[in-house]
């Protein structure tokens, strides 16, 4: 069956106090992209994420958000005493340059940029992945059976469809043959009002009503569309992307409405080649959210 292209999914964990939440949102689109709203220290694993996602989707918009929580240790705030040097040689310097006056004060250097700052425990990398990771497959798992779910429920809705157009090709094929035998009694009967007692032409007759036979025959044409058809439901019992396979016969489907109708004027055969069009526009609605 195939999938949907939409679905939400969310995991989280902890370790060592850190607690990560992953959330993946997947939208409609042509292709495979990636939207990431992550942490800056998990910058240097966007990468890594993505090529993880790789193997779980082919197609659509996902949308990935990583939060990360960490309780701050007590004596994580400190003086960056290498700048606060720098700082205290700049104001000596012009002090004895341009005989500054005023003396330095501790609200003049707390003032001062990047003096004071938060230092972090340095980042194992390879220990948050390892501990992401699983998140991040169990947050991509649940949004799969989302879009599982939601794609066997477009597929059953489309075979009704597909029953549909099947029936209305083998209709439009059999009021084909009664629109030649049809045509056939009404040239006839032209002819005869037009000549009155005079003898009909048989032969030129005949190859009248053979032209018009070739001009509607449209029995091809429904061919195609059952053949259409079959491809299509065959498709949608593949469990890998057939969206744009789906999109394909979806046009090779509407070309033969459109020569199916071109080809007859009968009313009964027009109706029923505007419902298959109805159908094929139904159909592609849906497709644009299979993957």
């Amino acid at each position: 069956m195939p999938r949907s292209m939409t679905g939400f999914g969310r995991a989280e964990a902890e370790y060592r106090g850190n607690k990560l939440t992953v959330e993946i949102n997947t939208l409609n689109s042509r292709y495979l992209e990636y939207q990431t709203r992550i942490p800056k220290s998990l910058t240097p694993l966007e990468n890594d994420i993505k090529n993880l996602l790789n193997s779980r989707f082919k197609r659509g918009k996902i949308i990935i958000t990583i939060t990360q929580d960490q309780e701050q240790p007590e004596d994580s705030i400190i003086l960056d005493e290498q700048k606060a040097d720098s700082y205290f040689r700049i104001f000596n310097l012009l002090k004895e340059k341009y005989s500054l006056k005023p003396d330095l004060s501790l609200q003049d250097f707390a003032a001062l940029p990047d003096l004071v700052k938060i230092e972090k425990e340095d980042d194992n990398l390879k220990e948050i992945w390892d501990n992401l990771q699983p998140v991040v497959l169990e947050a991509a798992e649940a949004v799969n059976r989302m879009r599982i779910a939601e794609g066997e429920n477009l597929a059953r809705d489309m075979v009704d469809r597909l029953k549909s157009i099947e029936k209305y090709a083998g209709e439009i094929e059999r009021l084909s043959g009664e629109n030649v035998e049809e045509y056939r009694e009404k040239l006839k009967a032209k002819v005869a009002e037009i000549v009155g007692d005079s003898p009909i032409d048989e032969n030129r007759l005949a190859m009248e009503i053979a032209l018009f036979a070739e001009k509607s025959d449209i029995t091809e044409e429904c061919i195609r569309l059952r053949s259409h058809v079959e491809q299509f439901a065959g498709s949608l019992k593949e469990s890998g992307p057939v969206g744009k396979r789906l999109n394909f016969i979806l046009q090779e489907l509407n070309r033969e409405a459109n020569t199916a109708g071109s080809k007859s004027a009968s009313y009964p055969i027009s109706r029923r080649v505007i419902s298959i069009k109805e159908e094929v526009e139904r159909l592609r609605e849906q497709i644009q959210n299979i993957e």
